[in-house]
């Protein structure tokens, strides 16, 4: 036998298992055969409520729409330059009066022009996406506006006229308007953004669809 190694004595009895300490509190909290405590419901005051999301799918009336051409952005940008330019003279105009006469308070009155100039430019691209339409079977929908909405279903039976319009801007980037007007309505409904063709195939399916219908009657 090599004297470096030694056996442990034969007659030594074996230790007993060591078993795992629990805590006292968390066995009691938990009878035996009971269920584990459920998870709060919906309407139970610690659930989460729905999401609600911003998106353009959560405006009135937006299911099913198509939209206009984007091109309305820049068409919208090119017809108000006169407006921002405007706008910025007068903040311009308001400075330089309040530097002239001391009176500083006439400085204040150029953030307004500068407040409808930035928010114009900023909101353009939101208005044009809030801006949809949809021809159904039996009427046309028209959906316009972002924070004062409006959606227009227009039953092809009342529409008394059906007009295109095009100005310089509009000619530029192939874009026309199309104007409904109703028996109801005398105003109508102007929906813009629309290309030559789309405005030409909507107008054609107006005046087909409303003839139709007046000759059923």
């Amino acid at each position: 036998m090599d004297p470096m190694t030694s056996s442990p004595p034969a007659d030594r009895p074996p230790r007993p298992p060591v078993r795992p300490q629990t805590d006292p509190g968390a066995a009691a909290s938990v009878a035996p055969g009971s269920a584990a405590p459920a998870a709060p419901g919906p309407g139970a005051p610690g659930a989460a409520g729905p999401e609600i999301s911003d998106a353009p799918d959560g405006r009135l009336g937006a299911e099913g729409l198509r939209a206009v051409s984007p091109r309305l952005v820049p068409a919208r940008y090119l017809a108000t330059i006169p407006g921002y330019v405007i706008g910025v003279l007068l903040a311009a105009g308001a400075v330089v009066a309040a530097a002239l006469t001391g009176w500083w308070w006439l400085g204040l009155l150029a953030l307004i022009p500068l407040v409808v100039v930035v928010q114009s430019l900023l909101l353009t691209p939101r208005r044009v996406r809030a801006i949809g339409y949809r021809d159904a079977e039996e009427d046309l929908t028209i959906a316009l506006g972002i924070m004062f909405r409006s959606v227009h279903t227009i039953p092809y039976g009342r529409v008394q006229s059906v007009k295109i319009d095009e100005g310089p801007v509009d000619r530029r980037y192939g874009l026309a308007k199309l104007t409904i007007s109703t028996a109801h309505d005398g105003a109508g409904v102007t929906l813009p953004g629309l290309p030559k063709d789309e405005a030409e195939r909507l107008r054609a399916l107006l005046t087909a669809r409303g003839v139709e219908l007046m000759a059923a009657l």
